[in-house]
């Protein structure tokens, strides 16, 4: 009765056990993955092996007696476990897909999931009770209240309709569709199984992640490998870019002109000179992010470095209120040298470099201010193009790829610029606390 059903989700259950097996198994694809994607997967496997042991129970206790009923409730019930599991899941990888490029509220989640747990009870305890379902002659069949247990799924899908339609530009077009499909193909299904019997739920949920996994999460893991790879060829030239000849020049050239007039200045000018070469050396055989105390570290040396040249001109303050976060290397000199050398160099008497950093929410914020001239920050797409400010393309790539980071500019002519970088925290759940600025 059931043997069409069973081979086609049979079929569909290989292909994606394919795709968990190339999301799991594969190194350099598993450390992008969205871990929320990779129990989606695991869990949908779950839900299509009971409801083929379920529909092979069902159709062995039409023919060989009703001891296969207690075998085939079992099944359902984990059938509809992984159910309410995977659409809290989903929930949960939008939130995540949202995170990386905007604040958002994991309590949608949260909600979801009480629900989940909620409903998952009651139709489980119906396949005892008759509640939401009866089965008769292995089939199912509404019950009483069948509708209010439709009222979970409903709720779970209202949510992450809510969110998509919420944050659509954050998202874009292009994924918010194949998101949607998530929503949209089990609404489907209910119409085409009336034509097509084979076609359940289930088997709309399943073609809805291949194409989540085919279009949206391959998609990103060929441009993230791509892009860690292109960081790769210019990680040397970015590095050497950092101690390029004639800041190496003009350097030396300050030292010795300080050899007689003050010999203490000379040497911790000498010190900072070596512990700069030192760490942006190092880099070179780190492929990693590097503790952002690090990097203030390395900061404090080429500012000192370039306040010898400048004196008086140059002025950097700090307010550091969070410090305990990875950054990827090679972020913080690039934008303080931009805004010394565009920003407060180009006024009158010099300006003000200030330097802070905070927690908001789930994400790290380090935010570079200057005094400075400012600049129509319109025109910044078209100077990177033509390489006049490809420092910060770097940077924006690097923050990226590398932690899912952002950059924001904001400037304003005579009045100065500032740079707010945000990098997501690693571990949810944290308690949050919010910094002033925005």
């Amino acid at each position: 009765m059931h043997h069409t059903d069973i081979v086609a989700h049979q079929i569909i259950f290989l292909v994606i056990f394919m795709a968990f097996l190339n999301a799991v198994t594969r190194k350099e694809i598993r450390s992008i993955t969205s871990k929320f994607f990779t129990a989606m997967l695991g869990c949908d496997l779950v839900m299509l092996l009971a409801l083929i042991l379920e529909l092979k129970f069902a159709d062995l206790s039409v023919s060989a007696g009703e001891k296969f009923i207690l075998p085939m409730q079992i099944c359902a019930c984990f059938d509809f476990i992984s159910y309410f599991t995977l659409i809290c899941l989903f929930t949960y990888y939008i939130l995540d897909f949202i995170s990386y490029k905007t604040k958002v509220s994991w309590i949608y989640g949260h909600m979801c999931v009480g629900v989940g747990v909620l409903f998952s009870v009651g139709w489980c305890a119906s396949i005892f009770n008759g509640m939401f379902f009866t089965v008769e002659n292995g089939l199912f069949t509404h019950g009483q209240h069948y509708w209010f247990a439709m009222m979970g799924g409903i709720f779970v899908t209202v949510v992450s309709l809510f969110l998509i339609i919420r944050y659509f530009k954050d998202i874009g077009i292009h994924d918010a569709l194949f998101l949607l499909s998530f929503l949209l193909l089990p609404v489907f299904s209910i119409y085409i199984r009336l034509y097509a019997s084979f076609v359940t739920m289930q088997m709309a949920l399943t073609l809805s992640i291949l194409l989540m996994f085919n279009f949206i999460h391959l998609h990103q893991v060929r441009y993230i490998l791509k892009q860690q790879a292109k960081l790769r060829e210019d990680k040397i030239a970015l590095s050497f870019s950092q101690i390029r000849p004639h800041f190496i020049f003009n350097i030396l050239n300050s030292i010795y002109v300080l050899c007689d007039k003050d010999p203490a200045a000379v040497k911790n000018a000498i010190g900072d000179f070596a512990s700069y070469l030192r760490i942006n050396l190092d880099v070179l055989e780190n492929q990693d992010e590097i503790p952002f105390k690090t990097a203030i570290e390395n900061l404090n040396h080429y500012i000192r470095l370039e306040q010898l040249r400048f004196r008086d001109d140059v002025f950097v303050t700090y307010d550091l209120q969070e410090t305990d976060f990875m950054i990827p290397p090679m972020t913080l000199q690039p934008l303080v040298e931009n805004a010394i050398k565009h920003g407060i160099l180009k006024k009158k008497n010099g300006g003000t470099v200030a330097i802070s950093s905070c927690k908001n929410g789930d994400f790290y914020k380090v935010k570079i201010a200057d005094d400075g001239v400012g600049f129509d920050v319109s025109t910044l797409e078209e100077e990177e193009s033509n390489n006049q400010h490809i420092g910060i393309k770097n940077v924006k790539d690097r923050l990226w790829i590398m932690c899912r980071g952002q950059l924001e500019i904001r400037s304003e002519r005579g009045k100065g610029t500032s740079v707010i970088i945000s990098i997501p925290e690693t571990e949810r759940g944290k308690k949050n606390e919010y910094c002033s600025f925005r």
